[in-house]
């Protein structure tokens, strides 16, 4: 099933530190995490500062299609070294075959149209990555724009699988695709998801130069106020529902990069020019003095220059966090990201930090319950996280001790009063039900003693 966001989520400011990181878990994640990796980052993002612990997937972009059927890479040389550090941390390499240029659209709906030159084109493909040891291919043809086109990527992708199962049969296909109508009227999904392992969802670009007045480059919700603009939710319905791709087959697609919007005054409001920025950009220019400001509807924040004539559209750890936890919900096949080493800051990569954390543990299951009294305590995250309606809070106490378990908006008005008790040692849970509330982030709090713990939780209806 997948969860949808009310129209109306709570209306409060949520208080976000942009600067505060989470650190990157270590186990293997749960779901399948994609980084793609460009080429024109190798020098900036080296293998050995790759969280390779929170990936499961690299997609190495990008290779594509000459007019002839041979291969355009982005690079002069290949990058062994970037393929031999993620086998040896276990993590599978793709070749990503396309990217957003006319020469990659224009290339592509020449080779897939004919018969020969898609042979020699998927002949070569599997040459390279056999002598370079990829584990498959991704496509992503940003610019099918007919029937014909529609067509002739069905064939090329059945030719692709065919000679895939000939030469290596643990060899996968991906594809990169859009999250509406836009384009994937000229995409066969039906027979396309017979030979494709996963859609990776390109969840972002909403709003940008093309649009006719600002607005975030990746909202979780289109605002009632301005319908039908799109958004992550309404994309990945599209894909799965209006579609009929399985929640299996679709990793949801998360910017590291975000729109800067000039000579506007706000937040959907006419502009004079956009432009792509990394998150790192935003992270500058918060440290420059923007205002930080979060959208509860929308749950994704932006920033306000101080001269109020800029505006920067990112996501920050807080939103890349619920957008996880979304997938993980919706029981999709995982994250993808465009593009790993985007968000370098200061040394650190928060946005990556915040992917491992979610994904790299699932909410579907319920913390362990130790044999012996615990010696410590803690609050546990509440299970599952985003819930419609209701989650299960779970906690330990290391001593008969008197407890007080809240839950709070993100003005820090009490919602909800679960525990005011004494209780005795061990582990011990209660169920939240939020039917009453709307989506929305929230927190809950303990207070066991001298104990204090605060956690996030999230509504979605």
């Amino acid at each position: 099933m997948v969860y949808r966001f009310n129209g109306t989520t709570a209306r409060a400011a949520l208080i976000v530190l942009l600067l505060a990181g989470v650190v990157a878990a270590g186990a293997q994640p749960a779901k399948r995490v994609i980084g793609y990796y460009p080429m024109w980052y190798r020098g900036t993002l080296t293998p050995a500062m790759i969280k390779f612990g929170s990936l499961t997937h690299i997609d190495h972009a990008f290779a594509w299609p000459n007019a002839d059927g041979s291969l355009a890479f982005g690079e002069s040389t290949v990058d062994t070294g970037l393929i031999n550090s993620a086998h040896r941390a276990g993590v599978k390499i793709l070749l990503s075959f396309g990217g957003f240029g006319a020469t990659q659209t224009a290339n592509f709906a020449v080779v897939a149209a004919d018969t020969t030159l898609r042979r020699t084109f998927i002949s070569n493909v599997v040459s390279h990555l056999a002598a370079y040891h990829y584990d498959g291919a991704d496509l992503d043809w940003e610019g099918p724009a007919s029937l014909a086109d529609k067509a002739n990527e069905v064939a090329m992708v059945q030719q692709m699988r065919a000679a895939f199962r000939a030469a290596d049969s643990s060899w996968l296909i991906t594809m990169a695709v859009g999250i509406s109508d836009y384009s994937g009227q000229w995409r066969d999904f039906a027979t396309l998801k017979l030979s494709v392992d996963w859609f990776n969802a390109m969840c972002y670009d909403i709003f940008g130069s093309w649009s006719p007045y600002t607005g975030h480059n990746a909202p979780m919700v289109d605002p009632p106020a301005y319908a039908g603009n799109w958004s992550v939710t309404q994309g990945i319905d599209y894909l799965h529902v209006t579609r009929g791709i399985g929640t299996d087959q679709i990793t949801l697609g998360i910017p590291f990069f975000g729109m800067r919007f000039l000579n506007t005054a706000g937040l959907y409001q006419s502009f004079g020019s956009a432009a792509e920025i990394l998150y790192t950009d935003a992270r500058t220019d918060y440290a420059n003095g923007w205002t930080y400001k979060w959208d509860n509807v929308s749950l994704v924040p932006y920033l306000i220059d101080p001269t109020q004539t800029r505006l920067d559209s990112f996501d920050d750890s807080t939103s890349i966090s619920i957008k996880c936890e979304y997938a993980k919900t919706s029981n999709l096949a995982g994250i993808m990201i465009w593009a790993l080493g985007e968000d370098l800051y200061g040394g650190a990569q928060p946005l990556m930090d915040a992917v491992g954390k979610e994904v790299s543990a699932t909410n579907a299951v319920a913390p362990p319950t130790p044999l012996s009294v615990p010696d410590g305590y803690e609050l546990y995250a509440n299970y599952p996280n985003p819930f419609n309606p209701s989650t299960t809070i779970g906690y330990r106490l290391a001593q008969r001790t008197q407890v007080s378990l809240t839950v709070t908006n993100a003005l820090g008005q009490l919602v909800a009063r679960l525990v005011d008790q004494t209780q005795e040692p061990g582990v011990h849970e209660v169920r939240f039900d939020g039917s009453a509330l709307a989506s929305g982030v929230y927190f809950y709090r303990i207070r066991a003693g001298a104990f204090v713990q605060t956690k996030r939780l999230v509504l979605l209806k």
